[in-house]
């Protein structure tokens, strides 16, 4: 076998397909289906945008030339899967109205004027709503004005991955799902996956395997950070409600420790999310959800919650997606920040360019050493203490956004 892959999720199944496009075989491996893990606890935003970070700084931590790169293949993002799944007729309730970041107060605006100064090189598909644009845009109270993201939107997580599932020619790549790795080891020029069910020898092994990768290989322990999220999706709302909500399509996530995000599934639920720092009953999180959307947007009504889902995002200490050379031939796809849709798309077109031109082409996302993060014990329980922001100072907030951002 020329590559193994493990895990089937978006950035697997996105590097099957773009290896499969060039003639080149390789085998998935999947520990349970293609719709579990980070993909089926994925609140479906599609947000082409950076996570706590800026342009400026982009370049500043990366370089002119590789920064430059990264924010061109992050602009290119939302694009580019809207297109993937318009050539391949992928079913997956896509939404391209665009992507909502919201800011409050005086400070929220300058920093959304900078940063859409700072993406101008970059791209010219960003614009900034006022206050009333805003209220109007996203049907929310409180927000003093909105960077509007046309290339964003949102889908169906579990369908696209589904979708794309499909279309890999079963001639170039097989999916063996319900075979969990135990190990991965070089045995001479090659490298050894074994499973639960079997093993594959493979020249090249790339890990898209989510938090899971940690475990694959000890250079990998300690290099990313969890934040357990609760999504909920309520009851199909009233239309009048559903039309004063986000009546343009758009999707939104806006930039608060505690982040807010929302957006709609075809049958008008609104789906959301809030901090899973503690275990919370049904009755508790219903509470904490509708208390939220009640305070935020004046037209919604406290509604029962249809369903509800537990799940992990994966962040490095930058807050920077990142493909690590573990070693020789074996790669791990690292750390989406929450943003997995569109990017792990595109890096897994990335990934599949440089196994076909191995040392000729350098991908556009950063292609690093594995890189532990400093004082992991207490920086593992960061991100979730930030989320749940309203139970901490402003002083231990900045604390953790500068221990997470080194």
């Amino acid at each position: 076998m020329d590559v193994a892959i493990v895990g089937a999720g978006v950035a697997g199944l996105s590097l099957g397909f773009h290896l499969a496009s060039t003639g080149t075989q390789a085998v998935i491996l999947e520990a349970a289906r293609e719709t579990a893990g980070a993909t089926a606890t994925s609140g479906g935003i599609v947000a082409p945008q950076l996570v706590r970070n800026t342009p400026a700084g982009v370049l500043a931590s990366l370089g002119q030339e590789r920064g430059s790169r990264f924010l061109r293949l992050l602009a290119e993002s939302g694009r580019y899967l809207f297109d993937l799944v318009r050539s391949q007729e992928i079913e997956c309730a896509a939404q391209t109205a665009g992507f909502l970041n919201p800011a409050r107060g005086v400070e929220g605006v300058e920093r959304l004027e900078r940063v859409i100064e700072e993406w101008a090189p970059f791209r010219q598909d960003l614009t900034l709503a006022d206050a009333d644009e805003t209220r109007a845009l996203t049907g929310c109270e409180g927000y003093e004005a909105c960077l509007v993201d046309a290339s964003g939107g949102g889908l169906d997580p579990v369908a696209f991955v589904q979708g794309l599932a499909q279309r890999l020619p079963p001639s170039l790549v097989q999916i063996y799902r319900e075979s969990p790795v135990v190990s991965v080891a070089r045995r001479g020029s090659r490298w050894v996956v074994t499973t639960a069910n079997g093993t594959v020898s493979a020249r090249r092994v790339v890990l898209c395997a989510n938090g899971g990768n940690s475990g694959l290989h000890p250079a990998l322990a300690k290099t990313v950070l969890p934040l357990p999220v609760y999504e909920v999706a309520t009851s199909p709302l009233p239309p009048a409600v559903r039309d004063a909500i986000l009546p343009l399509g758009h999707t939104l996530t806006d930039s608060s420790a505690d982040v807010f995000s929302i957006r709609f599934d075809p049958e008008s639920r609104l789906i959301t999310a809030c901090s899973a720092l503690r275990e919370l009953s049904c009755d508790d999180l219903s509470q904490r959800i509708n208390s939220r959307l009640v305070a935020a947007i004046p037209a919604y009504e406290e509604t029962p919650l249809e369903f509800g889902w537990k799940g992990t995002a994966w962040l490095a200490s930058s807050l920077l997606p990142r493909v690590v050379a573990v070693d020789e031939g074996l790669f791990a796809v690292q750390a989406c920040n929450g943003r997995g849709l569109a990017l792990n798309t595109i890096i897994g077109r990335e990934v599949a360019r440089m196994l076909e031109a191995p040392g000729a082409y350098d991908p556009q996302v950063p292609l690093e050493p594995p890189r532990p993060v400093r004082g992991y014990t207490l920086a593992r329980h960061i991100p979730g203490l930030m989320m749940a922001g309203a139970a901490l100072g402003k002083t231990a907030l900045r604390a953790g956004a500068n221990l997470i951002g080194r």
